[in-house]
């Protein structure tokens, strides 16, 4: 890998110990690695094969590439997708043998109709609404829920192999309530789908922060997929966070008291100031809404970012940092030293959780492994 001005670390160590620690708080109930969003910006080529030395055998993708890659790289278990896709995505997913989500009656005409085009039968799960996150279920409490639900099973290019759902909150009471509610709707919905004609229905709802917070959750298998990277707001594990993303001091410039600093001059120096340019920006994933809140690791010591940020730089304030200079290491998410920007740092300084930034920085800049897993 050729280093660029901004990079990320993928410690695949730490992902194989969340692996560890999240099947052994699991027990017997199988696990869907979730490497959407190439593995959530860390990489389906760096996770899966961690995940396959696992024996991990259920990934959930969104993405055709990401099933492609998976298959590419020898995973010979099952793919489901996490989403509703579009016609031509099914029909391309299925040389990999992808099942796909079922968002509703007439999102599974579109899989019928992308089966009868292929001449094969696809698995599908069906989505319903028993959560409430009101996105791509059936609803089996509206007027027509049932009948749609039975009429997902009767669509012959369709083969119901699981029922899901997704929790639209981290809170315990929530997740709870909502595995109730998806334990008697589901039961409901096997029966309309015809369970016993077609074979065993995989129930499944659980999520990382549902299945390591509620076991009730748990049902047939479970999708975790933040929690395989080290962010989870459940405190049931000891996790490790797998990401660092990393730039350089490109320079670094005195300032007299009173300058005005960046875009909008939304900062004053109160004292003569040493700042220091960092060659990453909002265009890199590093989100605007950072710059002036967001902290960053400097011969590991915090240091604040300064100004509105621009599309490929921000500055650093590193007055307080005299031994600070060009070319030195810039952690802006991970450890350096005995400290660390943490995802809770970031979400506290941008306002939004932290797979919102980490998520885009793999896909925008260069990645290298570090660690092998054991």
């Amino acid at each position: 890998m050729t280093r660029g001005p901004g990079w990320i670390e993928v410690d695949v160590d730490a992902i194989a110990h969340n692996v560890a620690a999240v099947r052994r708080e699991l027990g017997a109930t199988p696990l869907c690695g979730v490497v959407k969003a190439d593995a959530y910006g860390h990489g389906v080529d760096l996770v899966l094969p961690v995940l396959m030395a696992a024996g991990v055998d259920v990934i959930g993708v969104t993405e055709n590439e990401e099933a492609h890659s998976a298959r590419a790289l020898g995973f010979r278990g099952r793919i489901l997708r996490v989403r509703p896709a579009l016609r031509e995505e099914i029909e391309d997913a299925a040389s990999a043998d992808v099942e796909e989500w079922a968002g509703g009656l007439a999102h599974a005409r579109e899989i019928d109709a992308a089966a009868r085009a292929i001449r094969r039968r696809i698995g599908v799960h069906v989505s319903i609404n028993a959560t409430g996150l009101s996105r791509d279920g059936v609803d089996l409490r509206g007027a027509n829920g049932s009948e749609e639900v039975n009429a997902i099973g009767a669509l012959p290019g369709v083969r119901p192999v699981g029922i899901c759902a997704h929790f639209p909150c981290e809170d315990e009471r929530d997740v709870a309530e909502g595995a109730e509610e998806f334990r008697a709707q589901s039961a409901r919905a096997a029966e309309l789908l015809g369970a016993e004609a077609t074979g065993p229905i995989e129930r499944h709802c659980a999520t990382s922060f549902a299945a390591l917070t509620v076991p009730a959750s748990r049902f047939d298998l479970v999708r975790v997929g933040a929690a395989l990277y080290g962010d989870t707001s459940a405190r049931t594990v000891p996790l490790k966070p797998a990401l660092r993303l990393l730039s350089r001091i490109a320079a670094v410039n005195v300032y007299p008291s009173g300058s005005t600093v960046g875009y909008d001059r939304t900062h004053r120096t109160a004292r003569i100031s040493r700042l220091a340019v960092v060659p990453i920006g909002y265009a890199d994933g590093f989100h605007r809404v950072l710059g002036g809140r967001a902290e960053v690791l400097v011969r590991g010591r915090r240091a604040p970012v300064v100004d509105r940020h621009a599309m490929n730089t921000l500055l650093v304030d590193i007055t307080d940092h005299p031994a600070a200079r060009v070319g030195d290491e810039v952690v802006l998410a991970g450890a350096q030293g005995s400290d660390a920007i943490t995802l809770r740092d970031l979400e506290l300084a941008s306002g939004q959780i932290a797979a919102d930034l980490y998520t885009a920085w793999g896909r925008l800049l260069p990645r290298a492994p570090v660690g092998e897993p054991s």
